[in-house]
């Protein structure tokens, strides 16, 4: 173990003022800490009983020693702080990597969502730059973590998967020795019992990833089988808090994906709070319930959770919360508060395409529900044109929608109401097969054949 004078040898005379310039600004100069630091760098060659005296006023103390480890630990925490021109290029490279992760991790856990994005993105560019596959993971891990998705995506996962086995392959390949070469030894008590702890995560997360693919897979029977199968170990066992978060969170998607409304009001009510902490799963929690709500009709319960929770939680989604509120006002026959509401959110909506597309859905059939003819004519051709401009980038719901609102607007009422029954577009959205499928999490917070249906009869 390297003492006080060891570590200071490292160090230039600029380094070591430096050192005590930032020891005095966490500790009084007249502190025991302080005092030691500064006889270390000024006089390192005095003996221990000398520097004793000095400090205590005695040759020896039993403080002493307590005082030397934890000037020690101070070296070890300013040592960060001193300039790295003297280390190669690669350390250098690889320690401003990973200041920049540690500095938006603390920005991210502070809520300083943008700031945070914005550094761990420089810190994303440094990893690949200087080929730190093991950083790159450690980011994504923050970024899921923090929910900032625009760094890695989850959908980024095979890719990351593929660097870091190739990578974790090529340290095997420097540094393992071959079988004949390989002396007997000890194992590793840590590694063996960090293995023990991953061998029980990645079981579990296998499980959550295959009730997300069976509910991707639209096989809820599947989805409530696993459920119910590894329910009961989930809850006996919730010291891996990430994982058994993301389980309850996923249970009540697939109870709202499968209509089960009431019983995700029920869970949320019911629900030990303090076992969910993330602030990302409480925001998600908090939307779950407010999508049940809102597809029980219980409109005034969703106005609340939206207006007292969600907007102040994450005032940075407020395009979304306006989008939700329009709907809401929407389904209260609100229509000119609702139209309002989309004309504000609009344009912010612009990089979510089923979101704005959406939104304009949404201003159509408020002009229908308020018969404004004129408006309707001239807002059908501009989303006419917008989604023949964004063709293949559209929602197989709102283009299918759409053909048919188009079709109501430009046709013969009563002729049109007699075709409808053979529309191919209205009985695709109202069979809701494959891409056709509605979802009830999503943009299309009313269906629009069931809305469709609802005005013709």
């Amino acid at each position: 173990m390297n003492s006080i004078f060891q570590i200071l040898a490292t160090c230039s005379a600029g380094e070591k003022t430096q050192l005590l310039e930032f020891c005095a600004t966490r500790h009084s100069v007249q502190s025991k800490t302080y005092q030691l630091l500064k006889l270390n760098v000024e006089k390192p060659g005095l003996k221990d009983c000398e520097v004793c005296q000095m400090i205590y006023g005695e040759k020896e103390s039993s403080a002493y020693f307590q005082l030397k480890k934890r000037v020690k630990e101070e070296l070890e925490e300013l040592f960060p702080l001193l300039n790295t021109s003297s280390f190669s290029d690669e350390v250098k490279s690889r320690i401003r990597c990973s200041e920049l992760l540690l500095q938006s991790q603390v920005m991210l856990a502070r809520g300083l969502r943008y700031e945070g994005a914005k550094l761990l993105e420089k810190s994303l560019k440094k990893a690949i730059d200087g080929d730190f596959p093991d950083l790159v993971l450690s980011i994504f891990d923050t970024s899921q973590r923090f929910g900032v998705n625009e760094v890695i995506r989850k959908e980024d996962l095979p890719e990351l998967e593929l660097v870091i086995k190739s990578h974790l392959q090529i340290l095997v390949n420097q540094h393992h020795p071959r079988t004949e070469d390989r002396t007997k030894c000890e194992k590793n008590a840590y590694l063996g019992q960090i293995l023990q702890q991953l061998n029980s995560e990645r079981k579990n997360w296998g499980i959550v990833a295959n009730i997300r693919q069976s509910i991707a897979n639209q096989d809820f029977d599947e989805t409530q089988s696993l459920i119910l199968e590894s329910e009961a170990s989930f809850s006996e066992n919730p010291d891996n808090r990430d994982v058994y978060e993301e389980f309850f969170l996923t249970k009540q998607q697939f109870l709202l994906q499968s209509g089960q409304y009431n019983q995700v009001i029920q869970n949320c009510k019911n629900k030990n709070t303090s076992l969910i902490q993330s602030r990302e799963n409480c925001l998600e929690l908090a939307q779950y319930q407010w999508y049940a709500h809102f597809h029980q009709d219980q409109l005034d319960e969703a106005t609340a959770l939206l207006k007292k929770n969600l907007e102040r939680w994450c005032p940075e989604l407020s395009p979304k919360w306006k989008y939700w509120e329009a709907f809401l006002l929407f389904r209260q026959k609100s229509l000119k508060n609702s139209l309002r509401l989309v004309h504000e959110c609009q344009q912010e909506l612009k990089t979510l395409p089923n979101y704005y597309l959406g939104s304009k859905m949404l201003e159509l059939m408020i002009l229908f529900d308020q018969n404004e003819v004129d408006w309707l004519d001239y807002k059908v051709e501009n989303l006419r044109k917008l989604i023949h401009r964004w063709k293949g980038k559209v929602s197989a719901r709102i283009d299918s929608a759409f053909h048919v609102l188009h079709g109501i607007q430009t046709k013969v009422p009563i002729n049109f109401i007699e075709d409808l029954n053979t529309n191919v577009h209205l009985q695709k959205l109202q069979d809701g097969k494959g891409i056709y499928n509605w979802n009830p999490i999503d943009f299309e917070l009313i269906r629009y054949d069931c809305w469709i249906s609802d005005r013709l009869n």
